[in-house]
């Protein structure tokens, strides 16, 4: 096996194991603490800046313009349409220079 397929292998593992553990968790625990439930509320906002920031600061002009599309594109379409334009947008932007 290759390292690649042994790398997607593991990372596909480890992505279950650490779902599966916070169902586990919540089953063994019962109700969250108010502390924690709010902290893991604060997570997806906390994920959306750590990928928007760096890109709008050093991203170079097609993706800054794709952020901004999806930003706007994400109040009226499902998320995998507002990726793949995107994700289209960016790879067109590219292509033109």
């Amino acid at each position: 096996m290759s390292e690649f397929w042994l790398i997607v292998v593991l990372a596909g593992i480890l992505t279950y194991l650490t779902r599966i553990g916070g169902y586990l968790l919540i089953r063994t625990v019962g109700e969250l603490p108010p502390r924690l439930e709010a902290a893991l509320d604060a997570v997806p906002a906390a994920v959306l800046t750590t990928i928007f920031a760096p890109v709008m600061i050093s991203g170079d002009w097609p993706e800054r313009a794709a952020l901004v599309l999806c930003g706007l594109l994400a109040f009226r379409l499902p998320l995998i349409a507002t990726v793949a334009f995107g994700a289209g947008f960016v790879a067109l932007a590219r292509a033109i220079g």
